[in-house]
C-alpha cells in the first residue's frame, strides 16, 4: 500500500470514526445526566416517603402517650400501636423492596382508621397543591 492508498482508506474510514466517536461521547453524556436525574428523582421520592413514615410514627407515638390511661380509648390505643409496629418493621435500607411500600399502604389504612375513631382529620399532606402531606 503506497501513502495515496492510505490517504484514500483514511477519507473512507473517517465517517466510521465519526460516528463510533459520537456514539461514545453520547453514551457518557446519557450515563451522566441519567445518573443525576436518577439520583434527583430517587432523593425526592425517599425524602417524600421518610417525611410520612416519620410524620405517622411521631404523631402515633405522641397520641399513644397522651391516650394510654384512658380506658375508651384502648381500641385507638391498638391501632395506634399497630401502626407503630408496621413503621418499625419497614425495611427503610432497601428502597426496591415491594415489602416497604406494602407496609406504607398497610399504615395508611391505620391511619384511616384512627381518623375513623377519633374525632381529629390526621392526614399528610406536603404544602405542594395536589401532594400528600401533614394536615390535622
Amino acid at each position: 500500500m503506497n501513502n495515496e492508498d492510505d490517504i484514500f482508506h483514511d477519507i473512507v474510514m473517517s465517517e466510521e470514526r465519526f460516528h463510533q466517536e459520537g456514539y461514545e461521547a453520547g453514551l457518557t453524556i446519557g450515563k451522566q445526566t441519567g445518573s443525576q436525574e436518577g439520583w434527583k428523582l430517587g432523593w425526592q421520592k425517599g425524602s417524600a416517603i421518610g417525611s410520612e413514615i416519620g410524620f405517622y410514627s411521631s404523631f402515633c407515638e405522641t397520641l399513644l402517650e397522651k391516650l394510654k390511661d384512658d380506658e375508651k380509648k384502648q381500641r385507638v390505643c391498638k391501632v395506634l400501636q399497630s401502626v407503630v409496629r408496621l413503621v418499625d418493621t419497614m425495611p427503610l435500607s432497601d428502597p426496591t423492596n415491594q415489602e416497604l411500600f406494602d407496609k406504607l399502604e398497610q399504615v395508611r389504612a391505620k391511619i384511616k382508621q384512627v381518623n375513623s375513631l377519633l374525632p381529629i382529620n390526621m392526614e399528610y399532606q406536603t404544602s405542594k397543591p395536589g401532594e400528600k402531606g401533614m394536615s390535622f
